[in-house]
Formats: C-alpha cells, sequence, structure tokens
C-alpha cells in the first residue's frame, strides 16, 4: 500500500521501491527508485531543508526537490522516509532478500 506525505503544494508518494514527488502547478511528477533517491538534511532557523533528488555517491543528492519544513512536518516527514529506507536495504543488488 502507498504512503502518503502532504507539505504545502507537493504531495510525495512512496509505493513499494519507488517515489514520487507531485506539484499542484505541474503536470509532470518526479520519480525515483529508492536505490537511486538521495535526501540531504540541513538545519535552516527552527526547521529544516530538505533536498531528494539523486544520489551521487554517499553524500551528494543531484537536481530534485527542495522543501523547508518546520519540526513537526519534520517529525512527519522522518517517519515518511524510512518507509523508503527500508524499501532500498530490503533487497540487495542482485535483487535476492536480504536476511533478517
Amino acid at each position: 500500500m502507498a504512503a502518503e506525505f502532504q507539505l504545502g503544494d507537493y504531495i510525495l508518494v512512496q509505493d513499494g521501491r519507488t517515489l514520487e514527488i507531485f506539484h499542484r502547478d505541474l503536470s509532470e511528477s518526479s520519480r525515483y527508485h529508492v536505490a537511486f533517491l538521495g535526501v540531504d538534511v540541513q538545519p535552516h532557523g527552527d526547521g529544516f531543508k530538505v533536498r531528494l533528488g539523486a544520489r551521487r555517491g554517499d553524500d551528494q543528492v543531484t537536481g530534485g526537490t527542495r522543501l523547508k519544513m518546520n519540526q513537526e512536518e519534520f517529525a512527519r516527514f522522518r517517519d515518511f522516509i524510512a518507509l523508503a529506507i527500508a524499501a532500498r536495504d530490503r533487497v540487495n543488488p542482485l535483487n535476492e532478500p536480504t536476511p533478517p
């Protein structure tokens, strides 16, 4: 079952191993396979700046979507994005289940 996170004009949908980002004013969405998804979080005042995009290496995110969140929104986002991380970590590159 898909999980959704809404923030302002954005809706993020995590469905299986795909994360899709919709914006109210755009007819096209952005889609990322969880294996290629990068998330960068930086503190910003009393909230956070979050960037979702293509992961390059271990610590670089390119392109994507930038969001600003307050503490409460970020707490909801953290729970939501944990689903994508779990989906990414569930299967190894050979598509074999990882041991428990």
